[in-house]
């Protein structure tokens, strides 16, 4: 982890003991890993809340005005509430109902990865032989979300809404749920979670 993104991790943990006193506990990402692998099942449907630092894919020119993205690279700093080791067609059956609809919906065949517990996918990619990990799962409230360049400065305003509207490359993909209050289902990749807040404990990822 470099310095911004500790710098980063640290703020994350402050806003967290402000909102309320819990033990920090440091871990790496291997034990992080097997956390999630291992929920026992009386945890399975607790919330958990993550910090994360997430790279934005930019487009090089602005879509509008063609000027060059004036940023080397873009950060997603956000906190969400995360729903941990539900099942998919569960969790969107069971909203289809509440919905009066039937409970008919099958998830398609993933095409990248494979599950190794609830909420864990294991990934070898392409010409690769380094396993990657990511947590997927519900995501049912974002807490915060900020923006930040390559040093750590914010991006606010209007320098925001320029990257949103011209280089933030984010095409919305249809949904198959038939739902009128979709499911939002995440995939975080774990070199991208700074903290784990979890039965009371502040669980500070460290490499």
């Amino acid at each position: 982890m470099d310095a911004v993104a500790e710098k980063t991790q640290t703020k994350a943990i402050d806003n967290a003991v402000k909102t309320i006193s819990r033990p920090i506990v440091k871990i790496n990402r291997k034990m992080l890993a097997a956390k999630v692998d291992s929920i026992p099942p009386k945890e399975r449907g607790n919330f958990w809340t993550i910090s994360t630092r997430t790279e934005p894919k930019l487009t090089k020119k602005h879509r509008g005005t063609k000027e060059p993205c004036p940023y080397e690279k873009v950060f997603k700093v956000a906190t969400v509430q995360l729903q941990i080791d539900v099942d998919y067609e569960n969790c969107v059956n069971a909203a289809r109902e509440r919905e009066g609809k039937e409970g008919n919906f099958k998830a398609k065949e993933r095409t990248w990865g494979i599950h190794i517990g609830g909420s864990l996918i294991e990934h070898t990619p392409k010409g690769s032989t380094k396993k990657v990990y990511y947590l997927e799962l519900p995501s049912r409230k974002c807490l915060s979300v900020a923006y930040e360049d390559i040093e750590g400065n914010p991006i606010e305003g209007e320098q925001l809404e320029s990257l949103k509207v011209g280089f933030f490359d984010s095409p919305k993909k249809s949904s198959r749920q038939g739902l009128e209050n979709e499911i939002v289902w995440r995939t975080y990749k774990l070199d991208s979670i700074l903290t784990l807040m979890a039965n009371h404990i502040i669980w500070q990822i460290v490499d």
